[in-house]
């Protein structure tokens, strides 16, 4: 899955930088079929920007699991040192717990079924504006 939207992600430490930018160490990993064991994909150092998403990392702890919103990667080379930096940066996340219950488990309720009650519909006011 990687560092991207809706990947998740445990998290290793947490340094606050600011009020506006928390820097923080995660890692994705997928779980092998044949083995049952975890390969990582993604490991590094993510900045998580902007007052909403800075504060709530701020508050994080080693291990917890996240789910990421809006990421972004950039790249910025320089020529005096002949490097390539890639900065990885985070704009909201939720707790996975959070998304697992929002989703009932990861599986979506079934649809109910209409069941015409045999009673007339109620009919609609004709001042509504719509």
């Amino acid at each position: 899955m990687g560092f991207r939207k809706g990947a998740y992600a445990t998290v290793w430490s947490v340094e606050e930088k600011n009020d506006r930018w928390t820097k923080i160490k995660i890692s994705v990993s997928k779980k092998i079929q044949d083995t049952d064991e975890y390969e990582q994909e993604f490991g590094g150092f993510v900045d998580c920007l902007g007052t909403a998403c800075a504060g709530k990392a701020a508050k994080l702890k080693e291990r917890d699991r996240i789910c990421l919103g809006d990421v972004d990667v950039s790249t910025k080379y320089d020529k005096e040192k002949k490097v390539m930096y890639t900065n990885f940066r985070m704009f909201s996340f939720k707790m996975a717990d959070e998304v697992e219950k929002t989703q009932g488990g990861g599986k979506p309720a079934p649809k109910k079924p209409q069941v015409d009650s045999g009673e007339p519909e109620a009919e609609e006011d004709p001042d509504l504006p719509f």
